[in-house]
């Protein structure tokens, strides 16, 4: 290949070599000649030019490691490279360069014997140079990327794990399911469905609170909402509603549950059990408290209600009103139930039959059932 052609090849691969002795004086050199240090302002003359270059001005990268050149001429070393070299160019530019020291001719190889003819010379210095910024500046710009993408991430994941928090604490986590798998659309309405509804109510509250503080009052309603919450979660229900010192919670919505009367009444019975334990337990922290639990099983529409500033996910209907009322007639320790839940578990409960009653915005009179217990039979449809 000649010279010239060698030079067209080594500048359009941005690739140049410089050639030492023994002594690191500079032989020659080629390529690309904008990847050396410095290079002489005019090539007049150049062999004399050769003569004189200092192998420092044009890698000063090398500085320092003359000890390591004379290991890789003496065969010591394989050779030596050194990555990533920044050079800042007279016009700001910076590029990124690859340095390569070999021994010439190598120990092994085509080359390591000479012909005959061939008079044997010294080894030399070949260093090489080659440019790889754009591959530098495309591997900057990855890893910038990817810094980007794991910062997004934990940020993503923080933000995640905030929303999750919310969903939990503020919208109930089978209707944040439900929304985030679009069985529940946020869009105002809903579906008609039969649930069971369930009220509870803490009784003589107002009393209550004429002797507690405002901070005793908040603890009280903490403990009562927790008993009954922790019941009505424990049996698949989801709670829709604070009403001050009154829950209501629904069963069979938004998943479907074929036992929802008698889940219902089981939450029921067991926040009822829970709050005389708490009573013999409270000692001198909080009054005892007790509760009045209604029940009604029917049809009702179960969806977003509200406005367009603000949606709840609830149940609405004459079966929802009925279970109110219910719970307005239940006494302290009762748990009391509609006809249609008592017509859908009368053999999965002991009940009793209370005298048939007009509930307040109702017609006709009502019988309503006290639940004493549950059978050992367990309704499945």
């Amino acid at each position: 290949m000649s010279p010239a052609l060698t030079r067209l090849f080594l500048t359009a691969h941005r690739m140049a070599y410089v050639l030492l002795d023994a002594r690191f004086a500079v032989l020659g050199y080629g390529g690309d000649h904008s990847l050396l240090h410095s290079t002489p302002q005019s090539m007049a003359a150049p062999l004399a030019w050769l003569e004189q270059a200092d192998w420092l001005a044009l890698m000063p990268e090398l500085a320092g490691c003359e000890d390591i050149l004379s290991d890789v001429l003496n065969g010591l070393l394989p050779q030596f490279e050194l990555e990533q070299l920044n050079r800042t160019q007279a016009n700001g530019e910076t590029r990124y360069l690859t340095l390569n020291v070999l021994r010439y001719p190598p120990l092994a190889g085509p080359e390591a014997c000479l012909p005959d003819d061939v008079p044997s010379n010294p080894p030399l210095l070949l260093v090489t140079l080659n440019d790889i910024s754009d591959w530098t500046c495309t591997q900057q710009v990855l890893t910038q990327q990817r810094n980007e993408l794991r910062l997004l991430q934990a940020s993503l994941d923080d933000t995640n794990k905030r929303l999750e928090f919310i969903m939990q604490r503020y919208v109930p986590k089978e209707v944040a399911r439900a929304l985030m798998e679009n069985r529940i659309l946020p869009d105002l309405g809903g579906e008609a469905r039969t649930i069971s509804a369930i009220f509870v109510d803490l009784r003589n509250y107002t009393g209550l609170s004429e002797q507690l503080s405002p901070s005793e009052t908040i603890d009280m309603l903490h403990v009562f909402l927790n008993v009954v919450c922790s019941a009505i979660v424990a049996e698949g229900g989801v709670v829709v509603n604070y009403m001050g010192d009154a829950v209501m919670a629904i069963f069979n919505a938004p998943d479907a549950q074929n036992d929802h009367a008698w889940r219902a009444v089981r939450a029921g019975l067991r926040m009822q059990a829970t709050a005389l334990t708490h009573t013999t337990r409270s000692g001198k922290l909080l009054p005892p408290l007790h509760y009045g639990v209604g029940i009604n099983t029917g049809p009702a529409l179960v969806g977003n209600i509200g406005a367009l500033q603000h949606y709840q996910y609830t149940a609405v209907g004459d079966s929802i009103n009925v279970a109110s009322r219910i719970c307005s007639q239940a006494q302290a320790g009762e748990v009391l139930i509609g006809p249609n839940t008592h017509a859908v578990l009368a053999d999965c409960i002991h009940a009793q039959a209370l005298p048939p009653m007009m509930l307040k915005g109702k017609r006709q009179v009502l019988t309503i059932y006290r639940v004493d217990s549950l059978c050992e039979t367990k309704i499945t449809g």
